[in-house]
């Protein structure tokens, strides 16, 4: 957890800084808790860039923090210089309202003055503190997760998403550049988060794994700042709450539980226009400093959702101009009318900004051009959901823990949805009146883009939609309802109770989605690092099934037949892998394990005897290292599914034509197998709880292979056996829980012949998991009971009857193709 939080503090700290650096640069003297969301965006552009060079993230790393070093000084300079002059003004525009140290400034005074030293001592303690206060508590809300899984994997691994596996894999090869370039790199990918993840982990020294758990916690943290910079008339312990719900709504909640910091920091960045937008409008900044916000926004908008992610800065500033042009704002029309002439006066910064401004475009107009043809597939892709999300989880209610789940199914949806819609048309409604356009510019652009994806889009992308807008609609809602109408005067009581009603709501409905949460396991994935160890740089065929696999043995090349392992390797077109599935050497044809050095399977008992060529390496846990020594041999397959080996039925055409020719087989003894089924209804179940299902083995030594997923360790147990099996979601995939590889799970030896009841019971959850009511789950797949007698060589002409798992043919078949239907345990 310690590498989670220092990747979390690196990235605020930089941001921070940057960020500050950033808007003092372009004018802007007056301290902002939004400088943060600024800096995190400059970093987001700056980082994909720098990360190309070479040294890769090291050299990107270090420029970054020479970078924040040196502007760190310069601003510590000016601080004890303005510490010694008289503040003065800077033109910022004069006004009532709140300041953002909680404060209300008067006309002489509300100005950006060149020192935040005009500040009390009190109202600046009282603002750090409301500030440490609301990162603290979005903070220990983003770690509930990994607290209540007793785990600090990856989030939403198997029963959510396994689309980490892909993003760690791209984001390796960005930070060391071994091995191939991936694909969606190439094709122009967006990958401004990702590589300030590389940074934060090259800084570190932690893993990609953790630095990308702090890169998830870090954005809602970097949300609660940027909501705290509008909240400056709430009360202080009002303003905290607003501020982190705002941080971490329900839906951005949900997005963080499947590791999805794509459509967080999106919201981020939209969220921080609008205020930006409403800074803008009330004079709290200056021109200059507000349009350099946004165009920073914009480009990072632009590196993390490619060209789509410009859709909401364009809807939002064009509904904010019109508001403030029809509602007569006469600064804008000023700020208008006036940007020809400030651009004349100050020609060379302008020139200056433009060069830069032209390298930066013409550094990702490449990618972005590229990615371009691809978001008509991502528009047109059905993701992981079955059916459109409800939109009432955009308010921030909502009453169900996982939000793909329809609203038909949700109890107590209609009166969350009520809620929640009550309370952000009555804030909107008065942030209407106090002609408060920025935030309402922004959740006007918001609704738009998403009914347009209601027209033009999948499921899966209505759902992004209203998880980028979600952190606006809280601060709509509880701005609205909680900031006093007036100066001096506070909002009625049943404003107020309306919004701590809807706050409460708002959080429990969060506080759902993070309990609901799933966290990876490492206990293999550790497996998988240590041997990669021994391999770096030569290339390795994965014979198991964990979308991960790619980034756990990185540093070699890798690729897998099964499992969407980037880049991969087709099955034999006579055993091809599908979904639920393992693989092992009789998934790929003997030209193709020629192409690789070495091999890593499972230890379990039920899969393919390796071919003569390899051997065993070295062992790590669960898994085994071949080394290929030679050529292998012609070796064919019955049509044996996702079993090791099929008998060959010699009373069958194909089976005949195969024992007449001369040739050997591969004889193992045949394994009694039971299917999903036979677990019954229990084969899913909330832990603590069992399952059991009789197998009818002969006498002998026995070894179990179990298919499973579980957020809980396993109890294995049956006559004379007792294996306990570590929490695992490797390889799970959401529409095949429970099946894929096959892990060792014990063995057994029976004097006679039993029909054996084997027992699987899931542990109780940790502490916290109960304390909570969190559900952990148990999936159960296949069970297979192999008997440890060594495979045997067999001419073909005796194999009839026999349970083959591969043969050779000593002469060129005249007419030997094999009937490939498939077969199931």
């Amino acid at each position: 957890m310690l590498a989670i939080l220092a990747s979390s503090l690196v990235i605020l700290v930089a941001a921070t800084i940057l960020g500050r650096a950033f808007l003092l640069a372009l004018g802007r003297t007056r301290p902002t808790w939004m400088a943060a969301a600024i800096g995190f965006a400059t970093l987001t552009v700056t980082s994909p860039l720098l990360i190309h060079l070479p040294g890769r993230a090291t050299t990107a790393t270090i420029v970054t923090a020479l970078a924040v070093l040196v502007c760190a000084a310069t601003m510590r300079r000016r601080f004890f210089a303005a510490a010694n002059t008289r503040p003065g003004r800077d033109g910022a525009g004069a006004g009532t309202g709140p300041d953002e140290h909680g404060g209300t400034a008067d006309p002489g005074t509300q100005a950006e003055s060149r020192s935040a030293g005009h500040v009390p001592v009190p109202a600046r303690r009282a603002a750090h503190t409301t500030a440490l206060a609301t990162v603290l508590i979005t903070f220990v809300l983003a770690c509930v997760p990994f607290a209540l899984n007793d785990s600090t994997g990856v989030l939403g691994e198997g029963v959510y998403t396994n689309d980490q596996a892909a993003q760690l894999y791209w984001t390796d090869w960005l930070q060391h550049g071994t091995g191939p370039e991936p694909s969606a790199v190439k094709f122009g990918y967006p990958t401004g988060p990702q590589s300030v993840a590389a940074l934060a982990a090259t800084s570190t020294g932690a893993s990609l794994e953790h630095a990308f758990n702090g890169l998830l916690i870090v954005i809602p943290v970097l949300g609660a700042l940027a909501a705290l910079s509008a909240l400056g008339g709430v009360e202080p312990r009002r303003r905290v709450a607003a501020a982190v719900l705002a941080g971490l709504p329900y839906l951005g909640a949900s997005y963080l539980a499947q590791s999805a910091f794509k459509e967080t920091a999106m919201a981020l960045f939209v969220l921080a226009l609008a205020v930006v937008l409403g800074e803008l409008e009330r004079g709290e900044v200056t021109r200059r400093a507000g349009v350099g916000a946004i165009v920073a926004l914009a480009g990072a908008s632009v590196f993390t959702y490619s060209l789509p992610g410009l859709a909401w800065f364009a809807g939002a500033i064009a509904v904010w101009l019109a508001l403030e042009l029809v509602r007569g704002n006469g600064r804008v029309r000023a700020d208008v009318a006036g940007a020809a002439g400030a651009v004349r006066r100050h020609r060379r910064a302008v020139a200056i900004g433009a060069v830069i401004l032209l390298a930066v475009v013409a550094a990702g107009a490449g990618p972005v051009s590229h990615f371009s043809s691809k978001i008509g597939d991502v528009q047109s892709s059905p993701g992981r959901l079955g059916s459109p999300i409800s939109p009432g989880e955009a308010f921030g209610v909502w009453p169900q823990g996982d939000f793909r789940i329809v609203r038909g199914d949700v109890t107590g949806s209609l009166p969350a949805i009520a809620l929640g819609f009550i309370a952000v048309a009555l804030g909107a409604l008065a942030l209407l009146r106090r002609r408060s356009n920025g935030l309402l510019a922004g959740l006007g652009a918001g609704f738009v883009i998403y009914v347009a994806t209601r027209i033009d889009a999948s499921d899966y992308v209505q759902a992004k939609a209203l998880a980028v807008i979600a952190p606006t609609v809280v601060l709509v809602a509880l701005l609205g309802l909680w900031e006093p109408r007036e100066v001096g005067n506070g909002r009625p009581r049943w404003a107020v109770g309306l919004g701590v009603v809807f706050a409460l709501c708002a959080l429990g409905s969060t506080l759902l989605a993070l309990r609901s949460a799933p966290v990876g396991f490492d206990n293999r994935a550790h497996d998988l690092e240590s041997l990669a160890k021994q391999i770096q740089g030569r290339s390795v065929v994965f014979l198991g099934l964990d979308r991960f696999a790619a980034y756990w043995l990185r540093g070699t090349l890798i690729q897998a037949p099964g499992g969407y392992v980037p880049p991969d390797i087709s099955a034999r077109h006579d055993k091809p892998w599908e979904q639920g599935e393992p693989v092992d050497f009789d998934s790929i044809s003997p030209d193709h394990l020629d192409r690789f050095d070495y091999a890593i399977t499972t230890t379990a008992a039920f899969q393919s005897s390796p071919p003569p060529n390899v051997r065993v390496v070295d062992r790590s846990g669960d898994y085994v290292l071949w080394k290929r020594t030679g050529q292998t041999p012609s070796l064919r397959i019955l049509p044996e599914g996702l079993s090791p080996g099929q008998t060959l039925d010699c009373s069958s055409p194909e089976g005949r034509q195969i024992a007449e020719q001369p040739g050997t087989a591969t004889i193992l003894p045949k394994p009694v197998t039971g299917p999903p089924e036979a677990w019954g209804s229990s084969g899913v179940f909330d832990a603590p709880g069992s399952a059991s299902q009789t197998l009818k083995l002969g006498r002998g030594h026995w070894r179990l292979s179990l298919q499973y997923n579980s957020q809980v360790e396993l109890h294995v147990s049956a006559p004379s056996l007792s294996t306990k099996l570590p929490p695992s979601l490797d390889g799970m995939y959401f529409t095949h829980p429970g099946q894929g590889a096959f892990w060792p799970a014990g063995e057994l030896v029976l004097r006679e012949p039993a029909a054996v009841t084997v027992r699987v019971s899931g542990a109780d959850p940790p502490a916290l998991s109960r304390l909570s009511g969190a559900t952990r789950r148990v999936w159960l797949g296949n069970i297979a009971a192999s008997p440890t007698i060594a495979s045997q060589a067999r001419p073909l002409a005796k194999a009839c009857g026999a349970y083959v798992d591969h043969y050779t043919l000593t002469t060129k078949p005249q007419n030997s193709r094999v009937h490939t239907s498939r077969k199931q345990p």
